[in-house]
């Protein structure tokens, strides 16, 4: 579901009601993989493949990631902007690609997936479709997909890509990856069902509908746990406003704020994320659940803070698409343990490399 309309919540519960909009229960977003021990997630980050660009070019550099010793990943996260002026041919193409690796994948949305010749829900309609091949697939046959994705497009949900994949064991949630979609661009003002905020155009922040379905999300699966908070990681493009407090309280050397991953100190690049705070960061907090929070967005930054008892960190941009860091393009993984603590490594690759394999 992706609106826009800055109407009154009474308004608002009839035109959802009018335009066939439904309340679905948090289960309904769940999907499955089966956890492994040292679960291994690789996340891309700003593809940005478009219909003019070289794709053949672009699919070997980044196989240069994927297939690589360091990466061995379980699930591959798509972390946001995979698109920018792309068409059908390009996102089929692209998920063609995708698939041929045979790991499972998933992916979320950036401010530039939209920015295509095809609707947003044509192409989570796609994804639905290959992920039901997926679950459609006998458990003995090489599935038709190894995409993992769900939008429930009648939703009453902000933005089309708001789901959960738990990671099962032995029947149980093991471990849970939340996917978000952070949403696009905010153009005047935006009323929350709260509190109103100054009108401002900037990146579009969670919407507070999204902020109660993450607690639905976490609440339902604690309960599902005998009252006990399961482990939980997400992903989605935009930071949150933490990201900026958890920078600024470092570099003031502040004792609250630990470091995880250093920034390269070749570059610097401001914090993009939105004007205003709508109560993501302290949700999760409150739901002792989430303990890594993994962004895109700034082609730049790729540093991880520790806050609050929850890790924020920037992937690594994956490739020379939009502007970058030469040497600064890659991947990076999260391997989570049986505790549910996790490690972060980068992978770093270059396109000397490529075409060194090539030559």
């Amino acid at each position: 579901m992706n609106k826009r309309l800055k109407i009154s919540v009474p308004l608002m519960a009839l035109l959802l009601t009018s335009c066939g909009t439904k309340h679905y229960d948090p289960k309904d977003y769940f999907l499955e993989l089966p956890w492994k021990d040292d679960f291994r997630i690789l996340q891309l980050n700003d593809i940005h493949i478009g219909l003019k660009d070289d794709q053949e070019l672009q699919f070997e550099f980044l196989d240069l990631t994927i297939n690589s010793e360091q990466a061995k990943p379980d699930l591959i996260v798509i972390n946001g902007d995979l698109f920018t002026f792309g068409n059908r041919a390009t996102a089929k193409r692209t998920f063609k690609w995708l698939d041929s690796h045979e790991i499972p994948w998933t992916v979320t949305w950036g401010n530039h997936d939209e920015q295509c010749t095809y609707s947003i829900d044509w192409v989570t309609g796609y994804l639905n479709d290959l992920n039901e091949k997926r679950e459609n697939s006998s458990s003995s046959a090489k599935p038709e997909s190894y995409c993992v994705f769900k939008d429930l497009q009648d939703d009453d949900i902000m933005g089309n890509a708001n789901f959960a994949i738990n990671l099962m064991k032995d029947g149980k949630v093991k471990e849970q990856v939340i996917i978000m979609d952070s949403n696009r661009y905010n153009f005047g003002d935006y009323q929350g069902e709260n509190q109103d905020y100054e009108p401002y155009t900037y990146y579009d922040a969670f919407h507070e509908e999204q902020v109660d379905w993450y607690k639905d999300i976490v609440n339902y699966t604690t309960e599902k746990n005998d009252g006990t908070p399961v482990p939980s990681v997400s992903f989605f493009h935009i930071p949150l406003p933490e990201f900026q407090t958890a920078y600024d309280l470092f570099q003031s050397g502040s004792s609250e704020v630990e470091e995880i991953v250093k920034q390269n100190p070749n570059t610097k690049e401001g914090i993009a994320c939105p004007k205003i705070n709508t109560g993501m960061f302290d949700a999760m907090i409150n739901g002792h659940s989430t303990n890594g929070v993994f962004v895109a967005h700034d082609h730049k930054n790729n540093w991880a803070l520790k806050y609050k008892g929850i890790t924020l960190s920037f992937g690594v941009n994956s490739s020379d698409r939009v502007y970058l860091s030469k040497d600064l393009l890659g991947g990076q993984v999260v391997e989570i343990h049986d505790d549910g603590s996790f490690d972060i490594e980068q992978i770093f690759q270059n396109y000397d490399d490529y075409k060194e394999l090539n030559d």
